[in-house]
């Protein structure tokens, strides 16, 4: 009868499973605790942007004007604005060292006056610029302030991150 026994509890153990749950408890745990942690460090902030859209295709007619797709580039020494006509001459950093945003707001009315119509501008920027001056440029971008009733006007309000910003 013993040696049945023994013969029983041998095979028991060899067909016996390994409990796997208490693994994965702590490999559960350890995953919450690392992204609990990665959460914390992580700054949010939200920029109000609207996100490109398909065109319905080709419209009657041909328009009077091409389009201007104004792309507005912010980098280390200033900014750079570019059209489908070509690139502008580059706005510099003030001597100070600042970036000269009542220029770009200048040039920008400037072309708005050219364009009145257009509504969209795309937004790129160079990978070390800080999270400021990237909000202030978009704040350039949108609005000008209006000499005659001290209103701000509308300049290009619909701002599309080019791809690569992040």
């Amino acid at each position: 009868m013993r040696r049945m026994r023994d013969q029983f509890e041998e095979a028991d153990e060899e067909t016996a499973e390994i409990n796997l749950v208490p693994y994965m408890d702590i490999v559960t745990n350890i995953i919450i605790f690392l992204l609990a942690s990665v959460i914390n460090q992580v700054p949010l902030g939200t920029v109000n942007v609207s996100s490109p859209t398909f065109g319905g295709g080709a419209g009657e007619g041909t328009p009077d004007k091409p389009a201007l797709n104004l792309t507005v580039t912010v980098g280390q020494t200033g900014f750079t604005l570019a059209g489908s006509g070509g690139v502008m001459s580059p706005i510099p950093k003030l001597p100070a060292g600042d970036y000269d945003y009542p220029a770009l707001t200048a040039k920008l009315t400037e072309i708005k006056k050219q364009f009145a119509d257009e509504t969209k501008a795309t937004f790129n920027a160079d990978a070390a610029v800080p999270y400021e001056i990237v909000v202030r440029t978009l704040d350039a971008m949108r609005t000008y302030p209006d000499e005659k009733d001290a209103h701000e006007r509308e300049l290009f309000p619909d701002i599309v991150f080019a791809a690569g910003i992040l």
